[in-house]
């Protein structure tokens, strides 16, 4: 009895902590708020003097605060000592794992984006994949911090997880072995054409505003006036680099992102503290991998109108989480806010939050904040101004990365052939011999279908080629060239020598 009166006391002591922020303890004592504890602690004592067999009133405990914070939203969680210390590897930037970002949607695990250079990544993980299943366990209904759990491990481990992908009809199996995620932001940069450059910013971890800032003076050394910010499957990072990133573009004491929650002590407005670079025509890439830092940068970028967004609407991941220390080990993870652009839009999506702030939805419009005043839609990620639906690849392509054969077969290619030169092609007797090396290796396709994903095919083969020859600069000078969304930015920038010019060029779409 005397242990029941003591969770009695601790749930009572805890109402304050779940209910207010930032040590504004106001104790609400309705006689509503009162009943209702009371019968948690009664029902409480009938499951301990009752239940059919014996029950630890801390796990019950535990339970029922994590229930309670699940019932809000994805992203808040009361974390034991475990999910404490996994908070802060996270937080590190470095850690054994496979490397993707991810979140609930509908109540399934959900890939946000996976990281460059990581096993997901070269796996083929995509953005939107649906992560049905970890070692066969249904993942329904699982909590972020139980998903992390089950994903990260010992570097050399492996896990197998089960995806659902759009536009395949079929889930399918991946075993990947878990490594040391180490997260570079910005893994290329390069001139594209004459006055055109390209920077490739992959994660805003600690230092990606450095990276960003001297990747733009070496280009500008260099000639360039006009930039391609590729932010496509970047799934966010620090909030800090966010705006100091956005802060290169956009114009001194212009504001990058607004912070708002239900507790006026938790609002703030970040704003650029720079003079910023020259008006120069820039085109941001986005997809549907792109959340939180990226959708601050490129909502700021849109809503200033210092450039144009190229791509697929992205992700909708716009919350703030704040940690509260409960006990010297527990710690509670509650999202406390949202952020919205310049322009008022809120950037989450509303279908992952169910807490009470007025979101503006889809209906609302908003107008950019510099001369043209241009309509945007509120109501979750940034829409772009020239839209294109993400694109998927293909299933064959997908079953040979799934092996890793791309990448086999490349290094055995790149050292067989020490002559080869940047620019090389692949000839279709490669091509056949590739088709033989994938037979032997179990993967099941028809020629027909060989044939029709052909171009896909060798693209891949390609990259792996050049990656293993010349290393991560290698693969993106071969996959720039042929990437759609690139080449369309880059005619877009050529026929853009001001601001007004790429404008022009976009309400062409």
């Amino acid at each position: 009895m005397k242990k029941l009166r003591r969770y009695g006391i601790i749930m009572i002591a805890m109402v304050p902590l779940l209910l207010f922020i930032h040590g504004q303890i106001q104790l609400q004592t309705t006689r509503y708020n009162l009943q209702k504890l009371s019968e948690f602690t009664y029902i409480l004592r009938l499951v301990e003097s009752n239940w059919v067999q014996e029950v630890n009133l801390d796990t019950l405990v535990d339970f029922a605060i994590q229930g309670m914070l699940k019932s809000l939203d994805p992203h808040s969680a009361y974390l034991t000592p475990e999910g404490t210390e996994e908070l802060t590897i996270q937080s590190k930037g470095k850690y054994g794992g496979l490397g993707i970002q991810i979140g609930i949607r509908d109540g399934w695990l959900t890939v946000i984006a996976p990281i460059e250079g990581t096993p997901a990544y070269r796996a083929g993980i995509r953005a939107g994949d649906r992560i049905i299943k970890i070692e066969g366990v249904s993942t329904k209904g699982i909590t972020l911090q139980e998903a992390v759990k089950k994903l990260r491990g010992k570097p050399g481990t492996k896990v197998t997880i089960t995806i659902e992908r759009p536009g395949m009809e079929e889930p399918f199996d991946l075993t990947i072995t878990r490594a040391i995620i180490e997260i570079k932001s910005v893994p290329y940069y390069g001139v594209l054409e004459d006055d055109i450059g390209y920077i490739r910013l992959a994660h805003f971890d600690g230092g990606a505003a450095d990276e960003v800032r001297k990747a733009v003076n070496d280009l500008h050394s260099k000639g360039v006036r006009k930039f391609i910010l590729d932010l496509r499957s970047n799934p966010g990072g620090l909030l800090k680099e966010a705006v100091d990133v956005a802060d290169i573009f956009i114009g001194k004491d212009s504001l990058v992102v607004a912070v708002r929650g239900r507790n006026p002590s938790i609002n703030r407005d970040y704003k650029a503290k720079q003079p910023g670079s020259p008006p120069w025509p820039v085109v941001v890439l986005v997809d549907r991998g792109s959340a939180s830092a990226s959708e601050i940068v490129s909502g700021a970028i849109q809503d200033w109108e210092r450039g144009v967004i190229l791509g697929d609407t992205t992700f909708g991941k716009g919350s703030v989480q704040h940690i509260f220390r409960v006990t010297g080990d527990r710690v509670l993870k509650l999202t406390t806010a949202l952020y919205y652009t310049p322009s008022g839009r809120c950037i989450h999506r509303t279908d992952t939050l169910r807490y009470l702030l007025r979101v503006p939805t889809a209906k609302d419009t908003f107008y950019t904040l510099g001369k043209r005043h241009r309509p945007q839609v509120g109501g979750g990620g940034i829409i772009p101004d020239i839209v294109h639906d993400t694109r998927y690849v293909s299933p064959i392509v997908n079953r040979i990365m799934r092996k890793g054969l791309f990448l086999t077969f490349g290094a055995r290619y790149a050292s067989e052939h020490a002559e080869l030169k940047r620019g090389f092609d692949i000839s279709d007797d490669v091509l056949e011999d590739f088709k033989s090396e994938l037979r032997a290796h179990d993967v099941e396709f028809a020629d027909s279908e060989f044939v029709a994903h052909k171009d896909e095919i060798k693209l891949r083969l390609k990259m792996a080629i050049a990656e293993t020859k010349w290393g991560n600069a290698g693969r993106y000078e071969v996959w720039l060239k042929a990437d759609p969304w690139v080449n369309e930015a880059v005619e877009i920038l050529k026929a853009s020598e001001t601001l007004d010019d790429l404008f022009e060029q976009a309400s062409r779409y």
